[in-house]
């Protein structure tokens, strides 16, 4: 009995997390990297390779109300693409293409606006990005598939108000109270503390703070283009009853902890996700009667705080990041486990280059049956161009620092032409340099 192996055929990414600085206004985009791999152990026949990238938002919920045996429920539901891409690899061809038994990498690259929303997953919406590969076979053959998610995050550049201006609300309580409450950033990380400072000054005698309430509140918009809806909950909630009764002025700072699971904020077109600090302070007055002072701050929860942002100079362990580039050390590197195999995309691949020839003219979906035929190679020998020096550089994507940091790739020009060598003109040879 034959047995059939099935190759190994997969999608890896440079990043599977895209990280766009700035807001929606500011943020000038970021490149997806990667690379579609397929490893065959033996000749497989293949009728295309794509690759496709696509981004939506959808939300679906229900609204109303259940009485009895009628139902006033409405449904409200509606999806939009954001974003969308295709590669053809192995483009369709009436000929069926003879992939010889190897390793075939197809890089890919994209540039992703600065405005996309950020990802999210709720039960009633969700924004999502997802690349999804496929090796179409001939008739009786399954196909390969493989997906992958994209997750975005969206980071405050560090200019940004909301990184270095103090929140405060001050003013004045029914003529018995002064009152100070501030924050000292609009901006904060999840699994961190949001510090409150209150200052209280009473304006009359005999007053008393009975208790502090901070809460962490989120609020989920939803809309359609003829519907929205607005759902609050309180996700964070801390109490503190320990004041002095005699203390003038009183002063104090609580730390409210933003949970690992909250939603951070967002400003898509369907989904818009905000936080406020929500602040109840209780008060006794002389007579003993109760009142409370309310006050709300809105704040923005992000993924991580920018000092956790890859934007510093690479620590001393990291300095192989800017040795020469050698395509075969590098190889060797990730096949020992000693680098991450997201390395492997910078190197080239032959075999993939060649695959587009390697179909066989005899063989075409009403003739399956037949062997693999000689594969074609693309002639390059009459061109006196082929072997210009620079012509496997790629000078128009120099990185700055920062982007060449962010995605851990090997960028190096100590391999750059000699002056003489890039002027030089094919079949020329009555040109010489003085020393």
């Amino acid at each position: 009995m034959h047995l059939v192996h099935q190759p190994d055929f997969h999608i890896e990414l440079e990043n599977d997390h895209i990280i766009l600085h700035g807001t929606a206004e500011e943020s000038g985009g970021v490149i997806l990297r990667g690379a579609v791999i397929l490893n065959c152990s033996e000749m497989t026949k293949v009728k295309a390779i794509t690759l496709r990238f696509i981004g939506k938002v959808r939300v679906n919920w229900l609204e109303g109300k259940t009485a009895g045996t009628g139902s006033t429920q409405s449904h409200h539901r509606e999806e939009r693409t954001l974003i969308t891409h295709e590669w053809s690899f192995l483009k369709h061809n009436r000929k069926i293409y003879h992939l010889p038994e190897g390793h075939y990498k197809w890089d890919f690259e994209l540039p992703l606006p600065g405005d996309l929303p950020e990802s999210i997953s709720y039960e009633q919406g969700e924004v999502f990005y997802k690349l999804r590969a496929t090796v179409e076979r001939p008739t009786f053959s399954l196909n390969y598939k493989d997906k992958k998610d994209l997750h975005v995050s969206r980071l405050l550049l560090p200019s940004s108000l909301a990184l270095t201006q103090s929140l405060i609300v001050s003013n004045e309580w029914a003529n018995k109270l002064t009152y100070d409450i501030s924050v000292p950033s609009k901006l904060y990380a999840l699994g961190t503390m949001i510090p409150i400072t209150f200052l209280f000054v009473p304006l009359t005698e005999h007053l008393q703070i009975r208790m502090v309430s901070c809460m962490l509140k989120e609020y989920i918009t939803l809309s359609t283009s003829n519907h929205s809806r607005v759902e609050g909950k309180i996700i964070q909630h801390i109490t503190d009853s320990h004041f002095a009764s005699e203390e003038d002025p009183w002063s104090k700072t609580e730390l409210l902890p933003i949970p690992d699971a909250v939603k951070t904020d967002s400003s898509g077109d369907l989904i818009k996700i905000r936080h406020k600090v929500k602040i109840i302070v209780s008060i006794r007055n002389y007579d003993g009667h109760i009142s409370e002072l309310r006050a709300a701050i809105p704040v923005i929860i992000s993924e991580f705080s920018p000092d956790e942002d890859v934007n510093i100079l690479p620590a001393y362990e990291d300095a192989w990041k800017s040795a020469p580039y050698d395509p075969q050390q590098v190889a060797d590197l990730v096949a020992r486990g000693d680098l991450p195999r997201s390395l492997a995309l910078a190197s080239p691949n032959a075999a993939a280059i060649g695959a587009g020839n390697a179909f066989s003219f005899s063989d075409t979906e009403e003739d399956l049956d037949s062997g693999p035929q000689s594969s074609s190679t693309a002639d390059t020998s009459n061109s006196s161009y082929s072997s210009l020096p620079w012509q496997r550089f790629d000078l128009n994507r120099v990185p700055s620092y920062t982007t060449a940091i962010r995605s851990n790739r090997l960028y190096s020009f100590g391999s750059l032409p000699a002056y003489e060598n890039a002027v030089a003109i094919p079949g020329r040879t009555d040109i010489t340099f003085n020393k």
